[in-house]
Parts: C-alpha cells; structure tokens; sequence
C-alpha cells in the first residue's frame, strides 16, 4: 500500500498510521495524543484552520502542519479497531 501524509486524505476516509514524521518534539506529542502506528483515524472534517479526525474515540482538531507529519495508509471502515490496542473502546468510532 501507498504511504501518504494524512493531509492527502478527503473528508470520510478511514486510514490507519503507518509512521509520524517530524522531529521529537512532534512526535511525542502525537504519539501522547494516542496516534500510534497501526492505530486507525477517520477524518471527520477538513477545511483552512486543519482536520478533524477521530482517534480511540476522541475528536481532534490538527493544524496541517501536524496533519502533513503522519504518514498513512487507507483501511477499510468495517477495520476500525486499533491493532496495539485490544480493548473494544479503543474503536475509531
């Protein structure tokens, strides 16, 4: 599968975090937000002031900049539970 930065994403995709980009600083803080690789975000919503997206069933707004440092891949809607995660509420949705 093509890796791709989330930015890329329309509104309505379900994609899964292949790697976060960015220096130590930026990761850490997506990694502390619960973005993990493997883990499965929706973007909600996208426009000027960044995306919307659900991760483990919180709603976060990321500037693009962050948006533009997480490399991932398309998954299907119907795989939506976090692989590192194997509690139920970890669910995207």
């Amino acid at each position: 599968m093509t890796t791709k930065p989330l930015s890329s994403y329309p509104q309505g995709s379900t994609v899964r975090i292949a790697n976060i980009q960015g220096g130590q600083k930026a990761r850490s803080r997506m990694l502390a937000m619960g973005m993990t690789p493997g883990c499965p975000i929706q973007v909600l919503a996208e426009d000027s002031n960044g995306y919307k997206v659900r991760v483990r069933g919180a709603d976060i707004v990321l500037c693009c900049r962050m948006a533009s440092k997480i490399m991932a891949v398309e998954s299907s809607e119907s795989d939506l539970t976090c692989s590192c995660c194997p509690n139920p509420h970890s669910k995207a949705s």
